[in-house]
């Protein structure tokens, strides 16, 4: 067969309201996108309405994740649903900032706290934790069967201070595989920019540096000054506008840093992980008894690192515990004492997450070093 004399042909139209356009054999997704850095590409209210991702559009998303580590995934949840669970989260958030085992995220300036959002009946909706636009992005990143096994939130209270932002890390301090194994779900519950305290991000530093190089030790998930101001000249952090409701998902491997909420709202974003089954993490939910059978009728998500429990789960007496590694011995655990690791447990010392944030843990531009 003679070749075109040009690659940019339209093939035969297909049937539907959104005919494709192909180039050289290869689709040209006709997808709302927009940004850059990174990538923010919406749902059609068709997709959301009827829970079916058309393909162009995971095309796309896993093409902007592959890149980058982090791509936003917007129109996925109704704003009802967002709304009802804001207002229930900053209600429960005065009864959490008294509790004896809170601990904020790399110190008090910065007025960032890990809450547990309600683990009730009524705000554990599918839309948040096995939403199916977002489950057919991780399917194709982590295999099949992605694991659920961490429901957690960040919340920047009002009327930071504007030095109180953190260190530039990564989640993972641990030895991790080379490919994706673990995927954050970051759900914005407000429209949130650089004024209230959107996370700073770092795209494509997921897979940019040999692990040993760019982490400061074994003992944090800090960023060392050399790696930052590298890859500051190649491509500079930024603090994306994120529409309320959106999720954003983030390899577990990028490198971010919570910033201050400077407005007078609570800013609060979800931060759901989950894992390729292969992984093999061993980190559970706990989630009440009585959702068993209509979580595994209507989730479609694999439940292997879900704990079932007998009456309701008391989700504001929950210190925060961590633990993405494969090791069921590497956990991290809120206490009066502060954050236990495992030096805590041979030391009964408890130094995790006690440094002081400096310059030399962020980004200076040239010329401000």
């Amino acid at each position: 067969m003679a070749s075109s004399a040009t690659s940019n042909i339209e093939g035969p139209p297909s049937t539907g309201d959104n005919p494709h356009r192909y180039d050289a054999g290869a689709r040209i997704p006709s997808v709302d996108q927009h940004g850059d850095n990174p990538v923010t590409i919406r749902l059609s209210d068709e997709e959301l309405q009827t829970g079916q991702t058309h393909p162009e559009t995971v095309q796309q998303l896993l093409t902007y994740f592959h890149r980058d580590g982090f791509v936003v995934l917007e129109n996925a949840i109704p704003d009802d649903l967002i709304d009802s669970l804001y207002t229930q989260m900053v209600s429960d958030n005065d009864i959490y900032l008294s509790k004896p085992f809170l601990q904020y995220n790399q110190g008090h300036l910065t007025k960032n706290i890990s809450q547990i959002p309600p683990l009730t009946p009524k705000h554990l909706h599918r839309d948040f934790y096995a939403n199916p636009h977002m489950l057919r992005v991780l399917e194709n990143l982590l295999g099949p069967c992605p694991e659920i096994r961490f429901i957690n939130s960040n919340v920047a209270l009002p009327h930071a201070d504007s030095r109180g932002r953190q260190a530039v890390h990564s989640d993972v301090n641990h030895r991790y595989p080379s490919i994706p194994f673990g995927i954050v779900v970051n759900t914005y519950l407000q429209d949130s920019d650089a004024a209230n305290g959107v996370t700073e991000v770092w795209c494509g530093t997921h897979a940019a540096y040999d692990q040993d190089w760019q982490q400061v030790g074994r003992e944090t998930g800090w960023i060392r000054k050399e790696a930052i101001q590298h890859r500051g000249r190649v491509r500079p952090p930024v603090q994306p506008r994120v529409r309320r409701g959106a999720m954003c998902i983030r390899d577990l491997r990028l490198w971010h840093a919570g910033m201050p909420n400077l407005s007078d709202r609570h800013r609060i974003m979800l931060a759901v992980d989950y894992f390729a089954a292969w992984y093999e993490c061993p980190m559970k939910v706990r989630l009440p008894l009585s959702l068993k059978r209509r979580v595994e009728r209507e989730w479609a998500i694999s439940t292997k690192g879900i704990e079932w429990v007998d009456g309701e789960v008391d989700y504001l007496n929950q210190p925060f515990y961590l633990n993405m590694t494969q090791d069921p011995e590497m956990y991290i655990r809120q206490t009066e004492h502060g954050f236990e690791d495992w030096r805590a447990r041979a030391t009964g010392k408890y130094p995790f997450d006690r440094a002081k944030v400096t310059e030399q843990n962020y980004w200076t531009p040239d010329g401000q070093e």
